[in-house]
């Protein structure tokens, strides 16, 4: 039982080992590529567009009026959107800050 239970801690730790490694050296950055890139960076957007459609109820709800008093490409959601679409940002730009 005890020595399952180091193998268990040795092999958990070289691959933890293994996997720090090989993101510090850059064999990672594909797979980080491909995960920024892919169904996460989508899910970001429609996140953000909901946060817009969310501030622009907000707004609606103190009287403003969509077009009159605020334009929905002013909403910060909206601005985040368009930055994650377009790579650029804290968020949009995940590789480019690894």
């Amino acid at each position: 039982m005890a020595i399952s239970t180091l193998l268990y801690f040795i092999i958990t730790l070289v691959l933890g080992v293994g996997a720090f490694l090989a993101y510090e050296q850059g064999y990672a950055n594909p797979l980080i590529e491909k995960i920024g890139d892919g169904k996460l960076k989508r899910d970001r957007v429609y996140f953000f567009k909901a946060k817009a459609k969310a501030e622009q109820k907000a707004l609606e709800l103190k009287g403003e009026k969509a077009g009159e008093d605020f334009v929905n490409s002013q909403l910060d959601g909206s601005k985040q959107a368009g930055d994650v679409q377009d790579g650029i940002g804290a968020i949009g730009g995940l590789k480019k800050n690894i």
